[in-house]
């Protein structure tokens, strides 16, 4: 995890400042760095600025004045704050302000816990369901922002990925002995979703637990910078992967390598048509891709990668017990 605390406070202040003089002026106001990306960590940042009792976040990216990354979500989301209104308990992060220099924007922040800490949290398994519930209802509201069409589902690039992850210059923790039939099964499945079509709708395309918020009574999006228009599938494998956390004796879990309980309560509001082979295929293809790349020195860097290497072992040897 990155360091929150190795930035560059000057800029961070006057970013902050800068807000504060627009909306407001002359109120004394603090920031706390509480995201920094992995892969960027210099560039892409999150405070929480706090004037009074208001509090907000300001996101950041140094490069975005070329790229115009935060002007295109900073409008995405203003786009689908409008969209939004239109449903009870659920909302995005309202937009703020868009800094003239495009280097950072500012939302209303939201102080709650995310839906992986929730699902990672909660004991009780019938709690834990409303939270699959609440994302499947929030994910139906984002993937009518535009026309739903069809498309042809194209499996070429998942095969392809397993094929990177198992080949010569590759190390994955696991050994042939435990993926080689699960690979075999797969290149089999295919013959079964062979020239599927599926629905194909405007997607988040970063739709993890992280970026969903449970509030009090309403459940927010955030998070934007990834929108596209993209079979729905894919959202929902991106969500349904923390699954693989839960704790659950064998009967429990279906062919997809998901609590079946979960799953079904995830699409309980969800209701669009997702063909589920292709789901089922999907979801596997994902645990798969998300075991392999644990290789053996990131396994045995931290006690978490261990844990889950275990559990997405656990999940994969149950899910293929079964063909498409």
């Amino acid at each position: 995890m990155a360091n929150l605390l190795n930035y560059n406070r000057r800029r961070i202040n006057g970013y902050a400042k800068e807000f504060v003089a627009q909306q407001h002026p002359a109120q004394d106001y603090n920031f706390a760095c509480i995201y920094r990306s992995a892969d960027y960590p210099k560039e892409r940042q999150v405070f929480v600025v706090e004037i009074g009792e208001r509090r907000y976040a300001l996101k950041v990216d140094t490069k975005s004045a070329k790229t115009e990354r935060l002007v295109r979500e900073f409008e995405t989301l203003r786009e689908l704050h409008a969209h939004f209104e239109k449903f009870e308990k659920l909302d995005v992060v309202t937009p703020v302000y868009m800094s003239p220099s495009g280097e950072f924007f500012v939302t209303g922040y939201i102080d709650n816990r995310t839906a992986t800490e929730a699902i990672y949290e909660q004991e009780a398994d019938n709690r834990a369901r409303q939270i699959y519930r609440k994302a499947g209802h929030w994910l139906r509201a984002l993937h009518g922002f535009e026309p739903i069409t069809t498309e042809k589902f194209w499996y070429d690039w998942m095969l392809e990925t397993l094929a990177t992850l198992t080949g010569s210059r590759a190390c994955p923790h696991a050994t042939p002995e435990q993926y080689g039939p699960m690979i075999d099964q797969m290149h089999r499945d295919v013959r079964r979703i062979e020239g599927a079509e599926d629905t194909h709708v405007f997607s988040h395309g970063d739709f993890h637990g992280r970026n969903l918020i449970l509030g009090a009574g309403v459940t927010y999006g955030f998070d934007f910078t990834e929108v596209t228009r993209k079979l729905a599938v894919y959202d929902i494998v991106d969500f349904l992967k923390t699954d693989v956390f839960r704790p659950a004796s064998p009967d429990e879990i279906d062919r997809s390598g998901l609590i079946a309980k979960n799953k079904a309560m995830f699409f309980k509001l969800y209701r669009h048509p997702i063909n589920m082979d292709v789901l089922d295929f999907c979801m596997r293809a994902r645990l798969l891709i998300d075991w392999l790349s644990i290789t053996t020195e990131r396994h045995d860097r931290t006690q978490f990668q261990q844990k889950k290497f275990d559990h997405l072992h656990s999940r994969l040897l149950l899910a293929f017990e079964h063909s498409l």
